[in-house]
Parts: structure tokens; sequence; C-alpha cells
């Protein structure tokens, strides 16, 4: 069974669009370890699609390399 739950925002290990998870389980015989994830495109339609676990990855925005300088 994956490590994902209700609401966590994924992406594909490709990389992509950001995408919620709507729903975990067996998918068969789409995937036994199946993810349901739901997402809008670039013309706000909604979007939703099962992947199999092993192709997503939790998404962590990038973050910003500010570097504060005291003087």
């Amino acid at each position: 069974m994956s490590s994902f739950t209700k609401g966590m925002v994924v992406q594909l290990v490709s990389g992509g669009q950001k995408m919620s998870v709507a729903d975990v389980g067996d998918y068969s015989p789409a995937s036994s370890d199946g993810v349901k994830c739901v997402w809008f495109d670039a013309k706000n339609i909604k979007c939703e699609e099962i992947f199999d676990a092993a192709i997503l990855k939790e998404f962590v925005a990038p973050s910003i390399g500010m570097r504060v300088t005291r003087g």
C-alpha cells in the first residue's frame, strides 16, 4: 500500500502539474496500488486520473534561496 493519503499534494516523479490526492486504493486492473488524483489544467478544467503510486512523489515547493546579511 502506498504512503499517500487524501489531501496530499503530489506530482509525477518526472515532474509536471501539482495534483491533489482524492483517493487511494485498489483500482485493478489499472493499478492495485492506485492513487486517484485531481487537478485543474491551464484552461481551469477539472481533470482526474488514476496513477500507480510508483510514479508519484510528494510535491515539495522549491525553496527561495534568500540570504540575509546582518551587519
